[in-house]
């Protein structure tokens, strides 16, 4: 995934759930942990599931909060692959669960504090002493917005596969913190 990625959606991002969850009332996002609640959600789903889409899916159908998009408003966030969105909105913010065709499956969080994100997560794995090992952290400018890009690589399990987090700080990135598990192919 590219860093591009964040920048690619500003605006969209917004648009497209405020559209789809218009008649869904939220609570102020500062009332809640937004980097907790894009975390937990992709360690519940995304990290859980990782090795089983099947089950991601299962789950994902079971859970009643997950509101699947139209394909039209989908493509949005697929960028041009194959794949399935659901909002994840709730009373901390706007999320959004993406799960691509190829196993890749995403967690974005329209705001979330970045190092918020980073620890969050460092922490969880550190404390489930998950077999992930942190391989690269960057920062990079990526049209005038910052980023930072953090890759995990797993050491462990019956598939290999990596998690990649990507957040900035930047108050005009519509997408602050996108969080992705990918088979290491």
């Amino acid at each position: 995934m590219t860093c591009g990625f964040c920048v690619r959606f500003r605006g969209v991002f917004a648009a497209t759930l405020l559209t789809a969850l218009a008649a869904f009332p939220l609570a102020s996002p500062a009332a809640a942990d937004q980097a907790r609640e894009a975390v937990g959600l992709f360690v519940q789903s995304c990290l859980r599931y990782v090795e089983d889409s099947g089950d991601l899916r299962a789950w994902i159908d079971e859970t009643p909060q997950l509101r699947k998009f139209a394909p039209r408003q989908a493509q949005a966030f697929l960028d041009g692959r194959r794949g399935d969105v659901w909002s994840a909105a709730n009373d901390s913010g706007l999320f959004a669960l993406v799960l691509f065709n190829d196993d890749t499956c995403t967690v974005m969080a329209q705001q979330a504090s970045a190092d918020q994100v980073s620890l969050v997560f460092s922490e969880y794995v550190r404390r489930k002493n998950l077999p992930l090992d942190k391989v690269g952290d960057r920062r990079e400018f990526v049209r005038s917005i910052d980023q930072r890009e953090e890759t995990y690589r797993s050491s462990d399990g019956r598939i290999l596969y990596e998690v990649v987090l990507i957040t900035s700080k930047s108050p005009r990135a519509e997408v602050q913190a996108v969080l992705t598990t990918r088979p290491n192919r």
